[in-house]
This record gives C-alpha cells, sequence and structure tokens, in this order.
C-alpha cells in the first residue's frame, strides 16, 4: 500500500478512537483512501490494534513474522486479510508498501479476482 496509492503515511494518533465521532472519521479517511472493509465487527479486537499500533509506531512490531501473512488486498481495494494491521498502521503512520524485510507487507490480487461481500460497519463500538 504505497503512500501515494493508498495514502497510508498519516500523522500518528496513537490509538483506536474512543468516540463515535472518532470512529467514523477513521472509517472516513480508510474509505477515502479506497479500502474497503470485509470483515465484521464481532471479529475485531480494540486492545488488538492499540498494542499493534504502539509497537509499530515504537519500532518494536515484528515485521518479518507478519510478512509471513501479509496483507491482502482485493483488486478493488477490499481488504481481505490482515485488517487489524491495516488499521494499526493507519493510527501508527506507517505505510504498508515502504516497510524493509525480504517478503512484502501487501499482496494484491490480480484484477480479474472477484470476491463477493457485501460493506459491513467494522469498527468496533467503543464503552
Amino acid at each position: 500500500m504505497g503512500s501515494s496509492r493508498s495514502g497510508f503515511v498519516v500523522p500518528p494518533s496513537a490509538a483506536y478512537p474512543t468516540t463515535p465521532a472518532g470512529r467514523q472519521r477513521l472509517a472516513d479517511e480508510l474509505t477515502a483512501r479506497g479500502l474497503i472493509p470485509t470483515q465484521g465487527q464481532p471479529h475485531f479486537d480494540r486492545d488488538k490494534i492499540n498494542a499493534m499500533a504502539r509497537a509499530m509506531a515504537g519500532g518494536s512490531f515484528g515485521w518479518g513474522a507478519a510478512s509471513l501473512q501479509p496483507v491482502i488486498l482485493g483488486p478493488n481495494g477490499e481488504v481481505m486479510g490482515g485488517h487489524h494491521r491495516v488499521v494499526a498502521a493507519h493510527l501508527a503512520g506507517i505505510d504498508l508498501d515502504a516497510v524493509p524485510g525480504p517478503r512484502p507487507q501487501v499482496r494484491r490480487l490480480p484484477q480479474n479476482y472477484r470476491p463477493e461481500h457485501e460493506w459491513i460497519d467494522v469498527l468496533p463500538d467503543v464503552p
């Protein structure tokens, strides 16, 4: 997800938003970058996202291990795998395409790949 193509380079906000307005802003930012969620809200873990974002921003995230299961993007920006990393990287201001290593952090499926999905709200509520 290169900086010009996906726009992951943003000022770090460090943590998952705690208000509905913050969640909406995050959703709008991800949508504006052409990303389409495919994972339902019950499968998201806010604490996991925050821990990953802190580790990414602090330089201690295990990029080598993460690249063994890269973020998978469909041909139209559908996030098919790696939802937590996508959100955490956005919060940490990390461009996933720019992360150095032996394997890429992002794999894009070809244009002829046609997933079946419907738009779903993936960002969990914050009590």
